[in-house]
């Protein structure tokens, strides 16, 4: 075996443990998880079997907390899991998802006879009428020259390069050719992109990126609409610009994350790292931002505000997650509405903010019985979408 296919061996390795064992992955790990499951069909049978098995051990963690009896169990499954020899790391892998085959139905019995104490979101269905899948990765590719292509199945990005765009696998879309495209994602949608230039683009639901296939021009002009999380390859020579609403950024290199939905009210840009310059169509004036800082732009204003953040939070998204702390309510629910393809009705919504993080993977009544413990509120969801507050 090469050095450098065992190193990639250790890192899925790695990779794979954390996420069959509920740990949330940075949005780089996850990249470089989901590339490797689509270099080849044994990758993807391996991370299916594994990823039937993430649910049981979630409950495996449940189990521990409540100070279940499975103790030799749970202890036989880490130890599997953190063994350190190199060659039998697939082994190691299988047995351990064994190992939790086997206890499967002893836990399903001891939360049913606990549920009084432990209350599992899959379980729980009773607050709606029906239940909703959370969304996928699909989009809509349209070209300058008219041609439209839907991106869904099991394709996560596509890529454009000198011979034009295509997936991620190198199966192609659409020969090179310099003209204007439109990435756009529904309600229920996410999408990720990799310009021209190396500058690569995740799109959150209801968002869209206009971008030219070639950057041939001084600048690196791109349009965002709704949400968009950013690293820019770097560039001193072509400064990468990017119009969100009535704002204008300007970076050479960094990432960073921009929320300009119209039903928000302040357009939001986080930086992770580098350094970014904004601008508004009222007031030229740039403001800097600093790594950890958000600027906000309110749509009556013409001036910053910046605050230092956590960054994690207003970046989950591309890790899957609703990450709130102190996220007033209403919020909470449009972003609900984008990832769900539902609508809410605000009339009775109180004015509380919310702490906690739900995962985006989650279907509908798992989500809004995560809210109504976090909020002591509960929701109904009619046959129509609609999700309303219980009298």
């Amino acid at each position: 075996m090469k050095e450098e296919e065992l190193f990639d061996g250790f890192e899925i390795t790695e990779l794979l443990h954390k996420y069959i064992t509920g740990q949330k992955l940075p949005y780089w790990d996850r990249e470089f998880l989901e590339d490797w499951i689509e270099e080849s069909e044994a990758n993807r049978a391996i991370f299916q079997q594994l990823v039937d098995q993430h649910r049981l051990a979630s409950d495996l963690v449940e189990l521990k907390k409540s100070g279940s009896s499975t103790d030799e169990e749970l202890a036989k499954f880490n130890k599997i899991l953190d063994k350190p020899e190199p060659m039998s790391i697939w082994f190691r892998l299988m047995t351990a998802a064994a190992v939790l085959f086997t206890i499967s139905i002893s836990i399903w019995l001891y939360k049913f006879y606990q549920s009084d104490k432990i209350l599992p979101t899959e379980l729980v269905t009773t607050t709606i009428n029906g239940d909703i899948l959370p969304g996928s990765d699909k989009a809509t590719l349209t070209f300058e020259d008219g041609q439209v292509i839907n991106l869904a199945g099991n394709k996560k990005a596509i890529k454009v390069g000198e011979h034009g765009t295509s997936y991620l696998d190198g199966t192609a879309i659409s020969p090179n050719k310099v003209q204007l495209a439109i990435l756009s994602t529904p309600r229920r949608g996410q999408y990720k992109v990799t310009l021209s230039d190396g500058t690569k683009v995740w799109l959150n639901s209801e968002s869209s990126l206009k971008y030219p296939s070639q950057f041939t021009e001084n600048e690196r002009v791109v349009e965002l609409t709704g949400e968009g999380y950013f690293e820019v390859a770097h560039n001193a020579k072509k400064p990468f610009i990017v119009n969100a609403r009535h704002q204008k950024l300007k970076v050479l290199g960094t990432k960073f994350n921009i929320n300009s939905y119209e039903n928000e009210t302040a357009i939001q840009t986080t930086l992770l790292s580098g350094k970014v310059e904004l601008t508004n169509k009222q007031n030229n004036t740039p403001v800097l931002l600093k790594p950890g800082q958000q600027g906000e732009l309110f749509s009556l204003s013409s001036v910053f505000l910046v605050n230092n953040v956590d960054t994690e939070t207003f970046t989950a998204w591309t890790r899957n997650d609703f990450q709130f702390k102190g996220t007033p309510l209403k919020e909470v629910f449009r972003q609900v509405e984008r990832w769900y393809d539902v609508e809410v009705d605000y009339s009775n919504i109180p004015a509380i903010k919310v702490n906690g993080t739900i995962s985006r993977e989650k279907k509908l009544s798992s989500v809004l019985y995560a809210l109504e413990k976090i909020t002591d509120l509960q929701f109904n969801l009619s046959k129509g979408r609609r999700i309303q507050l219980r009298k």
